[in-house]
């Protein structure tokens, strides 16, 4: 009997010891071991340094952690936190509220919050603003990576001592381009993570830069960015680059920096913008998804398109409110999407949103469509160069074909309908 069980204990012996021969490197390791104290008040940045120099999967236990200086994460690398603050543009009132003087190490869950001025930055295949970024955390180029139940905060103040609060000029905001920068790496997962605060550039930065293979079929997973630009997928603007392509969200919330002080009317650049030539005649940063999540600001142009194509979202809220400045000024209009000749192919099905611009985003396109399925009228919607195919029905008409110029109205151009006339 016991000769029966000697090969399957054998090989039990040999595992055991080949993991205590060869180590636990690529073990999770906690950053506390290495001296971080997440108290939201000591500088942990070479605490977290040193726990990436000893495995790429660092946990977080629940705190507030400090850094002071970008961090630059090994190949491979795992971030797990012990879950997400509730931090955001919206609402008003969060986990924000704990930013103030003496509450910040009581932020629930796990946050990286950078403080001060970051000096470690890279350069970009761009000449405009994006030429350089500063960065709060950044993936190594030509890998994958795992980011999950954490927040990245720019630290500033939000309540000030009288418990008011504070405005663009007072909100002593650190000084920092971008929250999470995902630097020509490929195949990420984020999910559950939280960016937030005035971040100079932009809260998350997808960055294709020509390092090796693009930086593909990244996934982002209920997680919510805010910033100058909440997002920003960027690629070469003056010549033909590198592609960046397959980028999927779920479930996630894009924010500009619509300031917590309203009345300051101060509400960033973009929730969203794309932006990277390529080579492919219509594959330009092409192929990214929305599914779910919101899309939220008070700007008025909430998505800035230029290079990009095949954009698809699905199910996605387009919360963008038309807004009033103070005493006699006019209401503003809401937000939109905006593209340029560039821009090709955009997809909305299943959105909630009211007018957004889509007869002026697909007018401006020289090689490019936009499809709405239900479009603000409810129906089914083709706009290419201007010019609209729409189907819908009305109880009396039936089933209706509209051809139209101005595809702003279903009123416009050749209707034609199951019984005949206009509906």
């Amino acid at each position: 009997m016991i000769s029966c069980f000697r090969r399957p204990l054998q090989v039990v012996a040999f595992s055991v010891l080949c993991l205590l021969c060869c180590g636990t490197g690529n073990a999770a390791v906690n950053v506390r071991d290495f001296g971080a104290k997440g108290d939201a008040v000591t500088d942990d940045t070479a605490a977290i340094r040193a726990a990436f120099a000893a495995s790429p999967h660092v946990h977080f236990p629940a705190g507030v952690y400090v850094i002071s200086d970008g961090i630059d994460l090994p190949r491979s690398a795992r971030l797990t936190g012990d879950g997400s603050p509730a931090l955001g543009t919206f609402p008003l009132r969060d986990d924000k509220e704990y930013f103030a003087e003496g509450k910040r190490h009581l932020l629930p869950g796990t946050t990286l919050l950078f403080r001060g001025t970051a000096n470690r930055s890279i350069p970009t295949l761009r000449r405009d603003r994006f030429k350089s970024l500063r960065y709060a955390l950044k993936t190594q180029p030509q890998s994958s990576f795992s980011i999950q139940q954490l927040a990245i905060a720019l630290d500033m103040t939000v309540i000030d001592s009288m418990g008011r609060r504070t405005t663009p000029a007072t909100d002593q905001r650190s000084d920092c381009d971008v929250g999470l920068l995902i630097d020509d790496s490929y195949a990420g997962t984020v999910r559950d993570v939280q960016v937030f605060g005035h971040w100079a550039k932009a809260g998350m930065s997808i960055v294709s830069r020509g390092l090796g293979d693009n930086p593909d079929y990244n996934a982002f997973w209920n997680s919510s960015f805010m910033g100058d630009v909440g997002v920003a997928l960027l690629g070469s603007d003056h010549e033909d680059g590198p592609g960046l392509s397959g980028t999927q969200f779920h479930g996630c919330r894009l924010f500009a920096n619509d300031h917590h002080d309203r009345a300051s009317q101060h509400f960033g650049t973009a929730a969203l913008y794309i932006d990277g030539r390529t080579a492919g005649k219509r594959a330009d940063l092409n192929g990214h998804s929305f599914f779910g999540g919101c899309i939220r600001t008070y700007n008025d142009d909430a998505v800035v398109l230029d290079h990009a194509s095949n954009l698809s979202f699905h199910g996605v809220v387009f919360e963008l409110p038309s807004w009033k400045g103070s005493g006699d000024s006019p209401r503003h209009p809401s937000g939109r999407i905006v593209g340029t000749a560039n821009t090709r192919d955009v997809y909305l099905f299943g959105c909630r949103m009211h007018d957004i611009g889509l007869d002026a985003l697909a007018g401006g396109m020289l090689d490019g469509a936009v499809i709405a399925i239900p479009d603000r009228f409810g129906a089914a919607s083709l706009n290419r160069s201007g010019h609209t195919v729409r189907l819908f029905t009305t109880p009396k008409k039936g089933a209706v074909i509209q051809l139209t110029d101005e595809g702003d109205t279903t009123n416009s151009g050749r209707i034609l309908s199951e019984t005949g006339g206009a509906p």
